[in-house]
């Protein structure tokens, strides 16, 4: 498919600011222009609204540094645009310095959304983009709509990470630093590649004399980063903190009018799965009458959340943060900061140095997530707790009505219970489907009403496995896809072809021989699956387009990152050796002939060492 086209050129909207209320002392974009006494910089909490029109900050000195090949093309832009004065100075922001420039070019004006969050289980009251302008939305190419692990609308919406303060900054400076932003460039377009849904980086820019104070005093850097949409469960905390009833319904209608529907479909993700369970909502107990829209809402981003989680756990992405405010409505992995790649599998690994109860480790991110659903879920506990009856009532926009309490009350939590069971059955079967396609497993294998069946007979005890041999989760899945299972001698494949020949039993708790058993019995198993999907309807996935050859793990982004920093950006030749090993992960023709003992180090991964394994890193970016 040829891109040819120009992203100053392409129409451009803004649904957001079209639909939601604005804040209230910057009610018009002429009043953000005049900007007086900063008001479109100076932290505050907004008395109603949710978002603030504003303008990037003026950097002194600005350097484009790189785009993302497959970001452009799902962009419909032309690649030849990467090396574009007027798309660099869009995709910095520089552009928006000449008030008469951007108007002229027939940009609209740029905002920063308001939110509010959960924070490692605390409400953190007003958040919002501390450092993030919206700039505006631009048609997605045609043909990804139909991408099944996208599902979402036909247009992305384009910002700016980095871009300078907001009235959301609070404390901080509006800034990110070059650390960050290369980890967030490279980590979100890698996600995209191996399927997983998330947010996406188009290009990044370095400023060279612009410095934030972190660790120490770092230079800073401006990430163009795009998306379906940016409203966060955050957004809906919002107006509940506030106890705005006219706001949560009206951002409510723009989530279903805009986001939950497709081509004329609305919900198709809560469809998908309510048809495959329909006793969900068939049990005495969970009856809740006819469904409105805005249980399907509830629903719908249940699904897409609980979808999103299982794809990450099967792996082992943890995103480290994974508060409220950080919790996309279409389930997109959002706000890269503390993640990390788990190297072996530990149920107990967080990559985020600070989180010291392990909040958001392994084995607790799906309950984690969980969580912040039922949060989110009480923001909306007067609509959907009135059912379809009261809402259509005149006097509901007013107040609850005291004969009205209980039984909203009762509906709600019995919608939020639903939403339980619906996440734990749509979690697991697309953790079951997952895993399968990494292990090359017909699909026509798994119970659909029923799919932990194979988790506990095939999945569980493949992670207990890994779990004593502590070998690299990710490489397991590709020496398993070589394997040679038609010899009855499973031992002997283990110790040749499955492990390294000098794997180090001796440093494992478990005897040898046992150990060695266990394996060759799950080996067994495996094979005899290998041989029924093999004679199963439904063909069996190929497991190659699946389990990616490269991981951007944290010791090869610390070494990228070092390479940046210390050449001041002048050399970048690692990055660009790392976009093209990320971006396109199973397929070694796109790699390049350059840094090929770079490649190849990059490529041990699981065999650099224990120095090198399970790294993590704090929030500060």
């Amino acid at each position: 498919m040829t891109h040819t086209k120009k992203l100053i050129e392409i129409p451009k909207t803004q649904s957001f600011t079209n639909s939601i209320k604005p804040d209230n002392r910057i009610p018009t974009i002429e009043t953000a222009l005049k900007n007086e006494n900063d008001i479109t910089t100076t932290p505050r909490n907004l008395l109603s609204g949710a978002f603030s029109w504003t303008l990037p900050t003026p950097r002194k000195d600005y350097q484009y540094l790189t785009a993302s090949e497959p970001a452009l093309a799902d962009l419909d832009l032309d690649p030849d645009q990467a090396s574009d004065p007027v798309f660099q100075l869009i995709i910095s922001g520089e552009i928006y310095e000449d008030k008469i420039t951007f108007e002229k070019e027939g940009l609209p004006m740029p905002y920063s959304q308001a939110y509010a969050g959960w924070q490692f289980g605390q409400f953190a009251g007003q958040l919002g983009d501390g450092r993030v302008v919206n700039l505006f939305e631009i048609p997605k190419r045609p043909d990804l709509a139909q991408r099944d692990f996208l599902k979402n609308r036909n247009l992305y919406e384009l910002q700016l990470k980095g871009a300078g303060k907001t009235p959301y900054s609070r404390f901080a400076d509006g800034k990110a630093v070059l650390r960050s932003s290369i980890r967030e460039y490279i980590m979100s377009e890698h996600l995209n590649a191996i399927g997983i849904p998330t947010t996406r980086a188009l290009a990044l820019t370095y400023l060279p004399t612009t410095y934030a104070q972190r660790y120490a005093a770092e230079k800073c850097a401006i990430v163009a980063r795009f998306a379906e949409s940016w409203v966060r469960l955050g957004s809906f905390d919002l107006y509940r903190w506030r106890g705005d009833r006219e706001g949560i319904r009206e951002l409510s209608d723009y989530v279903i009018s805009e986001l939950f529907t497709i081509n004329n479909v609305k919900f198709p993700n809560f469809e998908r799965i309510s048809k495959l369970k329909p006793e969900l909502f068939q049990n005495p107990s969970n009856s809740i009458g006819e469904l409105s829209e805005y249980d399907k809402m509830f629903y719908e981003t249940v699904v897409r959340n609980a979808e999103t989680i299982a794809m990450t756990q099967c792996y082992g992405f943890l995103n480290g943060v994974l508060n409220t405010d950080n919790t996309s409505v279409l389930g997109l992995t959002i706000d890269f900061g503390p993640f990390s790649i788990m190297d072996k599998y530990d149920p107990s690994y967080t990559p985020n140095s600070e989180d010291h109860e392990h909040r958001y480790g392994y084995r607790n991110t799906p309950t984690a997530m969980w969580w912040n659903l039922t949060r989110f879920g009480e923001d909306l506990a007067e609509l959907i707790g009135a059912g379809p009856d009261i809402l259509a009532d005149p006097e509901f926009k007013n107040g609850i009505k005291l004969e009205w309490e209980e039984g909203i009350i009762k509906r709600a939590t019995k919608v939020i219970g639903i939403g339980g069971e619906m996440f734990q059955y749509a979690f697991t079967k697309k953790y079951v489907e997952t895993m399968y396609n990494r292990l090359g497993l017909s699909h026509g294998l798994i119970d659909e009403k029923n799919p932990d069946l194979m988790n506990v007979d095939v999945i569980a005890p493949m992670l207990e496995m890994l779990r004593r041999l502590q070998i690299d989760f990710n490489l397991f899945f590709l020496k398993l896809q070589e394997l040679d299972l038609s010899s009855a001698d499973y031992v002997s494949v283990v110790e040749n072809s499955l492990l390294n020949k000098n794997f180090d039993f001796e440093s494992l708790r478990y005897p040898k021989d046992l150990l060695l058993k266990d394996i060759a019995d799950w080996l067994r198993l495996y094979h005899t699956l290998q041989e029924r999907s093999s004679t199963s309807e439904v063909p069996p996935p190929d497991p190659k387009k699946y389990n990616p050859l490269f991981l951007p793990r944290n010791w090869i982004l610390d070494q990228v990152i070092k390479q940046a920093q210390d050449s001041k950006c002048e050399d970048i030749t690692y990055l660009k050796k790392l976009e093209k090993m990320s971006f396109y992960p199973f397929d070694r023709s796109k790699w390049g002939d350059e840094l090929k003992e770079v490649e190849e180090s990059w490529l041990l991964q699981g065999d650099k060492g224990e120095e090198f394994a399970m790294l993590q890193c704090g929030c500060s970016s």
